[in-house]
């Protein structure tokens, strides 16, 4: 985090609290008129002083296609805050970020390794863009899911023909894990391949050293892509990409590829968010941050001593070595309790009015933040002892010991029979999920939990992936698919 600018202006909120000031009254959009033409619930959802500063890009506002003045004024204090080069906000949250990105490094036709524990959003970006993936191997344990790739797999991956244009990594993982990324960012620099990291859950890094693993940013990424709003504290929606200082993407190349994918219209709103939590963590991010740490790790103690309960982390785990763990992704596994992570989520939110960010079959994970509720930590500490206090004893037992079905972890990756963007854009058909096996797929299936892609546009529908569909669906987990039943599969007709 460098912060070598003064960071106390806030251009895009000062820009728009000083035009509603000035007492003018735009005959232009938004039809709610600043609360004149705004129906009574949407006043008390967003108040009166939201829906003034409701306002369109404008000369007056500036616009995020060519800023000039108030836009680029707070990107440029989000660079220099971050470390960046360049930084552009999102109003479409990460996943903008991430199809942005693939469109300004891989040309169409163009490679880009990436690993199977990608977002929805990459293969949005692949048929975008036209790119087409290679997948590198990584580890995957039950208790964790994938984990970081290995700098000896993606100089393997590097290395085939033909040679890629780029390199998208997941880090962190939804379990917090993040393998170091220096190395791999040296291996992928030495083959002229631009590094792009999905950094959704770690915009925080910067704020925590000592604490959390490092940035993006800070290990060698060109192009790294932040949902502000998931651990800075924006409103949902905002997020920001930053391009290196020495990236092999040019700023400009990437200026001009979100330019065909962004909205004309994007929430000022949003962006204000993001430009005064940049002024707010410029001012207190690192103390905020670092009491959050000290208090996330007292829970972390708190929690383990709780019989039946095991809280992830990396410490004395050979199979982690290399990795580290965001301290504010608080992973606790539950099996030695007799429950699963899908009935311990269910008994806290509806016993204890405490919601996770999500759960599996072994865990349930909470994302931890500066300034949490006290009363609702102590509730969500209550619940977990009051699942210890009620073992189902004789569950659970053997897939703690990792006796889990290899295939649930890292199905096979289906071979790729047309290229994403063509089986995406081609005539379709709906068929029946037993008859599906041969076909081209031509839509995305996944289920959640884990929340890997099982199947992407381009891949054949094979009875091995068919069948870890069918033990998913057994187990409990929830579908991604144009058939939320899953009973019938989108293929290429």
């Amino acid at each position: 985090m460098n912060g070598r600018l003064d960071h106390e202006p806030a251009p895009i909120y000062e820009t728009l609290t000083n035009y509603v000031a000035s007492g003018i009254y735009g005959f232009h959009t938004p039809g709610h008129k600043w609360g004149r033409f705004a129906a009574p619930e949407l006043t008390e959802l967003v108040g009166r002083s939201g829906l003034a500063l409701d306002l369109p890009s404008m000369t007056a506002t500036d616009n995020t296609f060519h800023p000039t003045h108030c836009v680029r004024d707070a990107q440029t204090l989000a660079a220099d805050l971050f470390g960046a080069g360049s930084t552009f906000y999102l109003t479409a949250g990460s996943s903008l970020g991430i199809s942005t990105a693939l469109l300004a490094a891989v040309p169409p036709g163009g490679t880009v390794v990436i690993p199977r524990n990608v977002h929805r959003s990459v293969v949005a970006g692949l048929v975008l863009s036209g790119a087409l993936p290679r997948f590198v191997k990584h580890d995957v344990l039950a208790e964790c899911g994938a984990l970081g790739v290995s700098a000896s797999s993606l100089k393997s991956a590097l290395e085939k023909d033909p040679t890629p244009s780029a390199v998208l990594l997941t880090r962190p993982s939804y379990y917090g894990l993040a393998r170091e990324l220096e190395e791999v960012a040296a291996v992928c620099h030495a083959r002229n391949a631009p590094v792009i990291v999905d950094e959704a859950h770690g915009g925080h890094f910067c704020f925590m050293p000592g604490f959390a693993p490092k940035s993006a940013l800070e290990s060698g990424a060109d192009l790294a892509v932040q949902s502000c709003h998931k651990t800075l504290g924006s409103l949902v929606g905002s997020a920001q990409l930053h391009v290196s200082k020495n990236s092999l993407v040019p700023a400009d190349e990437v200026q001009h590829s979100l330019n065909f994918l962004q909205t004309t219209s994007p929430s000022l709103l949003l962006l204000a968010s993001l430009d005064v939590q940049r002024r707010w963590l410029a001012r207190e991010g690192r103390a905020l941050f670092a009491e959050a740490g000290i208090a996330a790790q007292k829970l972390r103690e708190e929690i383990a001593a709780i019989n039946g309960m095991r809280v992830f982390g990396v410490e004395g785990d050979a199979r982690l070595a290399g990795h580290s763990i965001d301290p504010l992704r608080l992973v606790v596994n539950v099996t030695e309790t007799g429950w699963d992570g899908y009935e311990v989520e269910r008994f806290l939110r509806t016993e204890f009015k405490v919601e996770d960010e999500m759960a599996d079959q072994f865990s349930v994970v909470y994302i931890l933040s500066p300034n949490d509720d006290e009363a609702a930590t102590r509730r969500l500490v209550e619940g977990l002892k009051a699942v210890s206090n009620s073992p189902k004893f004789g569950v659970g037992k053997a897939t703690l010991a990792g006796n889990v079905d290899s295939h649930l972890l890292q199905p096979p990756i289906p071979p790729l029979a047309m290229a994403p963007r063509d089986a995406a854009l081609a005539k379709q058909t709906m068929v029946r999920r037993e008859d599906a096996a041969g076909r081209t797929c031509a839509e995305m299936v996944m289920f959640y939990p884990p929340g890997i892609p099982l199947l992407m546009p381009g891949e054949v529908v094979t009875r091995e992936t068919l069948e870890v569909c069918q033990k998913l669906l057994a187990a409990g987990a929830n579908p991604y698919a144009s058939d939320p039943t899953f009973e019938m599969i989108c293929v290429v007709k």
